[in-house]
């Protein structure tokens, strides 16, 4: 009679013990559960501001192959449009000298008085919208300044064609050197409340007009 109590209360025992372990089992098992959803959801969100980021910059890096097709002196004739106010305002910084070493909007002001470019300004150009029947996705702006860096020097130049050829070339410099730009780009891309902006700016030289 005795036993048999005792070897109840020891299996009591055991059973207790075990309800024990099987909670702390389902406790650690929880814990590891949400800190395996938690560092999924920041992957999560780690990625999508990567990718807005990235399309950030391919916005300024639009901008900027933008501004060089339409500089150049084969592209600028069938400019139409925006493409239009960058090839004005690159015709009037050649002809004034005194608008040199300033970066001016494209697409403010006009050639005659064009307005100073201010960093971040994003009224240029907006690019297509991503939309879904539930809204806007998110939209996409670039803005662009330009600046007239002045002339890249050119020092004994040759020439290797007819007769003469690889002897200095002549003339003044105003007719041999190349033309200096800088041009800066400023993208902006707005997903669902959240603003991204990258900037990006090169240095280019076109030939003389």
């Amino acid at each position: 009679m005795v036993r048999s109590m005792v070897l109840r209360r020891h299996e009591a025992q055991r059973g207790g013990v075990t309800i024990l372990v099987t909670l702390m089992l389902l406790v650690l098992l929880t814990i590891a559960a949400l800190g395996m959803a938690k560092n999924s959801f920041r992957e999560v969100v780690s990625s999508g501001v990567g990718r807005q980021g990235a399309m950030a910059r391919n916005g300024a890096d639009s901008g900027i192959e933008w501004s060089i097709f339409w500089m150049d002196l084969n592209n600028s004739s069938s400019a139409s449009g925006a493409a239009s106010n960058l090839v004005a305002l690159k015709t009037a910084l050649l002809a004034d000298s005194t608008l040199a070493g300033k970066a001016w909007d494209v697409m403010s002001g006009t050639p005659a008085t064009p307005t100073s470019y201010v960093p971040g300004s994003l009224s240029a150009v907006t690019l297509p919208s991503v939309s879904s029947t539930s809204g806007t996705i998110h939209t996409q702006t670039f803005g662009l300044g330009i600046t007239r860096m002045g002339k890249l020097p050119v020092a004994d130049t040759s020439q290797g064609a007819g007769s003469g050829a690889y002897a200095p070339s002549t003339g003044s410099e105003a007719k041999q050197a190349p033309d200096l730009w800088a041009i800066r780009s400023d993208s902006q891309v707005g997903v669902a409340g959240v603003t991204f902006t990258h900037a990006k700016e090169v240095w280019i030289s076109t030939p003389v007009q």
